[in-house]
């Protein structure tokens, strides 16, 4: 039997580790970006999954500081 322990994290947590995915994201994509292969279809895949995955971490990180404000009131 196992039990499973789970962590309440802050707004500020959350949105702090969601921005840090978002910029390490968003390097990854820049990273096939400036390569010479860019034009390649390979790549160019990889620079819209990497873009997309950087946009929704950043919105994560927008919700999680409207709600810390909020709640902050």
């Amino acid at each position: 039997m196992t039990t499973q322990t789970e962590t309440a994290k802050t707004p500020q947590e959350i949105g702090a580790h969601a921005l840090a995915k978002a910029v390490k994201y968003a390097d990854h994509a820049d990273r096939y970006a400036s390569s010479e292969r860019c034009t390649d279809e390979f790549n160019q895949a990889r620079i819209a999954t990497y873009g997309g995955l950087a946009a929704v971490y950043a919105e994560v990180a927008k919700a999680a500081a409207a709600v810390a404000a909020d709640t902050s009131r």
